[in-house]
């Protein structure tokens, strides 16, 4: 087999992309760069870390994937891959329940216990993360983030770049906004404005400081 696969980013959340994508099958050889540069040479998870990101244009026209969990620097990242020519991959668990009729964009990962049901659509470059449900015709921006356990109830919006954390959950119908952050456990029963830290239950935006 001769699919490289280009991981960018060497880090905790690397493991479980590398591990899905081992799980696969589909990708030989499989290398990381990393923007530390220490890294260089060194062995991630017995796959080489190669550089940073100058040496993107070695990979024109492979596949790749983003594995950073900052949102931001995420799309930093998926936005350089693209003008250097590489070709997102779509990264799904074996154990993640996928409705047909669910659109995913490139380069998201879906990772292991995620339901996406009927209708939802899911952006470029996103996280959606271990046992998250993502219900009946949602719509998820690129380079969002819906942490592991979260539940949105049927027809929710999530913008761009905004993060959803731990074991939230968002009632039917609410809208998070773009770059926004729900706290982890919080209950959002209609809106989570954009660019605003959410928390609590029933969630509230926090004061600025």
């Amino acid at each position: 087999m001769n699919n490289p696969l280009l991981i960018w980013g060497a880090g905790g959340h690397a493991k479980v992309v590398l591990d899905i994508v081992r799980g696969t099958g589909c990708f030989d050889p499989i290398v990381f760069i990393d923007d530390d540069l220490s890294k260089t040479g060194l062995s991630f998870c017995g796959c080489p870390v190669i550089g940073g990101p100058d040496e993107l244009h070695h990979f024109a026209g492979s596949a790749f994937l983003i594995a950073v969990g900052d949102n931001r620097t995420r799309a930093r990242c998926f936005g350089h891959a693209l003008e250097s020519g590489l070709s997102p991959a779509a990264l799904f668990h074996p154990t993640a329940i996928i409705a047909p009729s669910a659109r995913i964009g490139r380069g998201t990962v879906v990772m292991p216990g995620v339901i996406v049901n009927a209708g939802a659509v899911i952006g470029e470059n996103c996280i959606m993360n271990s046992g998250a449900i993502i219900e009946h015709d949602c719509r998820i921006g690129s380079h969002a983030h819906v942490s592991p356990r979260v539940v949105l109830g049927g027809g929710v919006t999530v913008g761009p770049l905004a993060h959803v954390g731990i074991g939230a959950v968002v009632l039917p119908g609410a809208v998070i906004g773009e770059e926004s952050i729900v706290g982890a456990g919080a209950v959002v029963l209609k809106e989570a404005p954009a660019h605003s830290t959410v928390v609590g239950v029933p969630a509230r935006a926090l004061s600025p400081a």
